[in-house]
């Protein structure tokens, strides 16, 4: 309606603009009193000049020449002040479709498409079927064979050439199309678009040429490189690119894998708050049939000729009512199998046990045999390095008094043929540590070289009083920097309420409550069942179950304890039983917890009523409990074979690519720190060609001893990480391709189905996706913007003055007036 103001101006503004509403301002430096003395003589003039005409002239004339001598002025003064006029323009524009489009290795899979509906789906993807007339089709059988095996990625493809649907095309007539293709959070990578081309010069003027299927060059790039899915990293990250513009939506085509960060339904909310809906097309088959091992719980050392428990995590999809033969090998040799029944999809722990016979180092690899109909056979297995040693755990039992589970538990390990024992008994006859071969001591070992050579060491009901702070920091130092074990199990007089404040207090994955120190003696006459948490009935430390017995029901009739020492857990402590019956701030009263502690570990009892277990059953479990106990305790140190130097690395299985942090402490002869300032780290493969790189690793300042260095995981491999000092003190390691994208194989629809209607989009399939352009709304957005016409200084302004000046004069001439 006002756009004659944008002509006579010449104002250049975007195609399709229209002036709304018109603000005329004059510039905000003006002087106002100025303008006004200038006004007023001006008018002076003006009235001076036309005073004295000739009388002869009419009215009328007199008039009209006062009237152009002061617009020729008020002009001038227009000039000093600067006259703006504000416009506000409106203009309607596309809206923008954001296309995401998963470029994750899970597309990569050739999904065996056995259900019908799943073939036709691939059918109408490729353009062999109708897209409107849904799965009812028929379709020549040899077409059928052919898509049967069809890779995600191809299926993807063939949906966006796909003639008969022409959705990209479509989607560019109602929306600025900007595609982006996407991974993990960090991997999101905006495409080349296909843009409209002007007509050419002899046609007819302004009128763009259609895009076609062909303008899609991207689509032939699409690949699927990356090593997980982020989705909703991924989402954000596309909607932080283009904010501020007016987006339609966004279209997501993924098969929904999501294995890492933000949860794809947190992001949704924020999307539903910016009102962006989600349009999904699901790409994949939701019921595909696969095993999947996913992962095996074995420890990295054993003992020789021990019976060594391993759970291996297997998962399966589509196989109800299926079986499969799992088999667990020793470098090839079979050491255990057993026939896994498939279930609901999901997954189960299968308990393994098997007896180690040699020394020596071994590859363990748990496997079940693919099937032929299986999405990825690929994830059916999964590999351990286990060293087995022919050595002796070196155990200290320092103990106040022989009280009943120091009498038990002193018989069980010096029964145990892997442990060479020796205990300090601080209330009895000291005689009996002076007889030859003694297995008693006389005292708690000074130095620390005495002290580092044994392997375990634990407290009983000891008073803080007959260890001097020295020793108390000697073991502190034992386990965080040694890599030691410690083990303190709780008693009613010291044990451990009476090592607040001290070094041992820090060992502890405990905290004392400060209500109970000094407090009233507590009453020993209620049985207490104990309860072991989810940690603790995974943990094959606490698996007490022989073959064909249940773990869980043989910890529900474990006879009874009576006391249980009142502490809280330590954050971060693993707490492994409980007392259900007793709260703490922290949760149920522990029984049990265990946390690192530096480079060792250290296990808190918190009862003296172990031996109670024996009842009606001997030693049966309380002879397994407190071996593995001290096996477990004892791992650390014998994954190595010189105890001076220890070396850690901050996992055992890495993908490729990952970084790899190696801290490695070094000792003398007298157990004194190292001062070399760089040492060297060396990694070698297992495999033939034994191929090494070298790792520097770096003094710690501050922690004599300490080093650190880390390196990138190279090539999927076994690996073992060593010192040039101290070749014979390895560490395995096992590199691996990222498993997160096979580790869940089936299309995740019930995500994208959620993530749609909690932003008021919508999930596709083949079947629906010919609805695809309609259902997206395409009301085009008004965009406001403000323009400034500075009036003063266009032309047409100093033509009205000339005009103003010209049609005086000539009326002055007129009128015989000079």
């Amino acid at each position: 309606m006002q756009d004659w103001i944008l002509k006579l101006t010449g104002a250049t503004v975007e195609p399709g603009s229209t002036v709304v509403h018109m603000t005329p301002r004059v510039h905000e430096g003006v002087e106002w009193g100025w303008m006004i003395l200038l006004a007023v003589a001006f008018i002076g003039v003006v009235w001076g000049s036309y005073r004295w005409l000739p009388s002869e002239l009419s009215r009328t004339r007199r008039v009209l020449l006062i009237g152009l001598r002061g617009l020729f002025i008020a002009l001038l003064l227009g000039l000093l002040l600067r006259p703006v006029l504000v416009l506000t323009l409106s203009r309607e524009i596309q809206r923008t479709l954001l296309v995401l489009v998963d470029s994750s290795q899970s597309m990569t899979l050739a999904d065996p498409r056995i259900d019908p509906e799943d073939i036709q789906r691939a059918a109408i993807a490729k353009g062999l079927l109708d897209p409107a007339k849904g799965l009812a089709q028929p379709l020549d059988e040899g077409k059928a064979a052919e898509l049967r095996e069809m890779a995600r990625t191809n299926v993807l493809r063939a949906v966006l050439q796909n003639e008969r649907l022409n959705l990209l095309p479509a989607l560019s007539e109602k929306f600025e199309v900007v595609p982006f293709t996407f991974g993990l959070g960090g991997q999101v990578r905006e495409l080349p678009r296909a843009r409209q081309i002007e007509t050419q010069p002899g046609e007819a003027s302004g009128r763009a040429v259609k895009l076609t299927l062909a303008d899609f060059k991207w689509v032939d790039t699409l690949g699927a490189p990356h090593a997980g899915t982020a989705l909703g990293d991924s989402l954000r990250e596309a909607l932080h690119r283009k904010r501020g513009q007016a987006l339609a939506g966004v279209w997501v085509l993924t098969d929904g894998a999501h294995n890492s960060g933000d949860a794809p339904r947190v992001v949704a909310q924020a999307l539903r708050d910016a009102d962006v809906p989600v349009y999904f097309y699901g790409v994949g088959i939701t019921s595909p049939r696969d095993i999947i091992i996913a992962g095996m719980d074995a420890p990295p050392t054993a003992f020789l000729e021990d019976e060594l428990l391993v759970h291996v995590r297997v998962r399966s999809q589509g196989l109800l009512g299926e079986n499969g033969r799992l088999l667990l090998t020793l470098n090839g040799e079979v050491v255990a199998e057993e026939t896994v029944a498939f279930g609901k999809d999901g997954e189960q722990r299968v308990p393994l046990r098997f007896k180690t016979n040699v020394a020596g180092e071994f590859d363990l690899r748990a496997h079940i045999a693919a099937r032929e109909d299986e999405t990825d056979p690929g994830n059916n297995e999964a590999f351990r390095r286990l060293r087995v040693v022919d050595d002796k755990i070196r155990v200290l039992f320092v103990e106040q008094a022989p009280r009943w589970d120091y009498r038990y538990l002193q018989a069980v390990l010096m029964r145990d043929r892997r442990v060479e024992l020796k205990t300090l008994l601080l209330e009895g006859d000291p005689s009996i540590a002076q007889e030859e071969n003694s297995p008693y001591l006389e005292k708690f070992p000074e130095t620390k070289k005495d002290l580092f050579e044994y392997d375990v060491v634990v407290f009983g009901d000891v008073d803080p009083s007959r260890i001097s702070t020295s020793q108390m920091e000697n073991l502190n130092e034992f386990v965080s920097r040694f890599g030691g074990a410690f083990v303190m199990i709780a008693g009613r007089r010291y044990s451990p309420l009476s090592y607040a404040d001290t070094p041992v207090a820090s060992l502890l994955p405990v905290e004392f409550e400060p209500a109970t120190l000094g407090g009233a003696d507590p009453v020993f006459d209620q049985p207490i069942q104990v309860q072991l948490t989810a940690r603790g009935k995974g943990d094959p430390m606490l698996n007490l179950a022989g073959d064909g017995e249940s773990n869980d029901a043989m910890w529900a009739a474990m006879p009874p304890i009576y006391w249980v020492a009142p502490v809280v857990a330590k954050p971060g402590a693993t707490v492994l039983m409980v007392d259900p019956a007793r709260d703490t701030p922290q949760g149920k009263l522990p029984v049990m917890a265990q946390h690192k502690y530096g480079l060792g570990q250290v296990l808190y009892v918190g009862t003296d009523n172990t031996w109670r277990w024996r009842r009606n059953v001997g030693d049966r479990y309380y002879t397994r409990f407190w071996g593995q106990v001290n096996q477990r305790m004892a791992q650390q140190r014998f994954i190595g074979a010189d105890k001076r130097v220890q070396i850690s690395l901050d996992n055992q299985n890495y993908n490729v690519g990952d970084r790899v942090r190696v801290y490695a402490r070094l000792y003398q002869e007298g157990y004194e720190p190292s001062l070399e300032e760089v040492v060297r780290g060396v990694v070698t493969t297992t495999e033939e060609g034994h191929r090494q790189t070298e790792v520097p690793l770096k003094a710690v300042n501050g922690q004599p001893g300490l080093f650190f260095g880390e390196f990138v995981a190279p090539t999927a491999g076994q690996y073992q990480f060593h010192l040039q000092e101290a070749p014979d003190q390895k560490r395995d390691f096992t590199v691996a391709e990222s498993s997160l994208e096979m580790a869940e194989t089936a299309m995740n629809a019930k995500l994208m189905r959620d993530v749609a209607t909690l932003t008021h989009g919508r999930f596709f399939r083949e079947e629906d996706l010919h609805q695809l352009v309609k259902t997206i709304g395409a009301k085009p957005a008004t965009v406001k913007s403000r323009l400034e016409l500075e009036l003063w200084a266009t032309p047409l302004y100093f033509m009205l003055i000339l005009f103003v000046v010209t049609v005086e004069w000539v009326l002055r001439k007129w009128s015989y007036l000079k």
